[in-house]
């Protein structure tokens, strides 16, 4: 072992670049024209070469050289050599400028009101040399292409608590039960689930993570809801629920900033409580860079402070609800 360590502290990497180039042009001179060096220049680097490795890389012809077995062997080895020493020197670049290049991330649609706008604009106005790519995605498409390699960084959500590999949780948020303000199952702030047995719900298609929470507990406690409409667009749930007088149960963040316009309201499922996590992964078969971790602390703290504004939308609407029925109760009385 130590003999192979020597002997590789001993290759010089711009002998296996002649080699390459000789390899691949088919000729020394060409090969030193493609290097900038002379042609005698470049033939003592694939000379010492093939010292070191006790074997002809080349047979010498009248028209051009030829690779040996030995050459045919190595040629892809030390193409691979070369790329690595290039991307060591890019990092070693990179890690001295500001981060650079191009990052795809996949977003949920809630993220459309609000986290995206602030992610684009802090991204822009700290690392001006980042070129984001985002795309709008169901969750179990995020966790597929992040499986497959095909994502730098994603948004998904699911009814497992545990985060999954190279995923971190950025919040829980409760589903709860929307319908319109006269709904007589949203006269109280929540409801308890059994409440809901025999109700027509609109659903997203499956498969998607409020969709498998909800059967998973109705089938346990033998209840059924019938989702008799399946609709995979947030804001056609909401009209449907709007003028059809249909149900639909959401994921709270996700309609707290409409339960301002007045005719949709929402309570909390309860008994059991039913909970969703919202995770940021990175890809799996993806190579962490800077301009990758830059957008993954930016989007983190973006999406955490989206989360923080809508706790306290949530907790001004339930104090104005409070408000508005103890003066219902002191009317009644009066």
């Amino acid at each position: 072992m130590k003999l192979v360590v020597r002997a590789a502290d001993e290759l010089k990497i711009e002998n296996v670049s002649a080699f390459v180039a000789t390899a691949e042009s088919g000729s020394f001179s060409q090969a030193a024209v493609l290097r900038g060096c002379s042609q005698s220049m470049l033939s003592r680097r694939v000379l010492e070469l093939e010292e070191m490795l006790g074997g002809r890389l080349f047979n010498r012809t009248g028209r051009g050289v030829l690779l040996t077995e030995l050459g045919v062997t190595l040629l892809p080895v030390a193409r691979g050599l070369l790329d690595g020493a290039t991307g060591f020197l890019e990092l070693a670049s990179s890690t001295n400028e500001q981060p650079s290049g191009t990052v795809e991330i996949a977003l949920p649609r809630w993220a459309a009101e609000g986290p995206v706008s602030m992610l684009v604009n802090r991204i822009s106005s700290q690392f001006p040399r980042i070129h984001l790519v985002i795309h709008e995605s169901y969750s179990r498409d995020v966790m597929d292409r992040l499986a497959a390699g095909k994502l730098d960084i994603g948004v998904f959500n699911s009814y497992q608590a545990e985060p999954p590999a190279q995923a971190q949780r950025l919040f829980s948020s409760d589903l709860v039960l929307l319908g319109r303000r006269d709904s007589p199952l949203l006269r109280d702030p929540t409801v308890p689930l059994a409440a809901l047995n025999g109700l027509s719900i609109v659903m997203p298609p499956s498969p998607n993570p409020v969709e498998a929470v909800v059967r998973e507990r109705t089938r346990d406690m033998q209840l059924e809801l019938r989702a008799e409409l399946e609709i995979n667009s947030g804001a056609m749930i909401r009209e449907v629920v709007r003028r059809c007088g249909r149900h639909a149960i959401t994921q709270v963040h996700r309609i707290e900033d409409y339960l301002d316009e007045g005719d949709l309201a929402i309570s909390r499922i309860v008994e059991p409580e039913l909970t969703l996590h919202t995770f940021c992964a990175t890809g799996a078969k993806h190579r962490i860079n800077r301009a990758s971790l830059a957008v993954e602390r930016c989007l983190v703290a973006v999406l955490a402070e989206h989360f923080v504004r809508l706790q306290q939308a949530a907790q001004m609407r339930e104090a104005r609800w409070a408000k508005a029925w103890q003066t219902a109760v002191q009317t009644a009385h009066s």
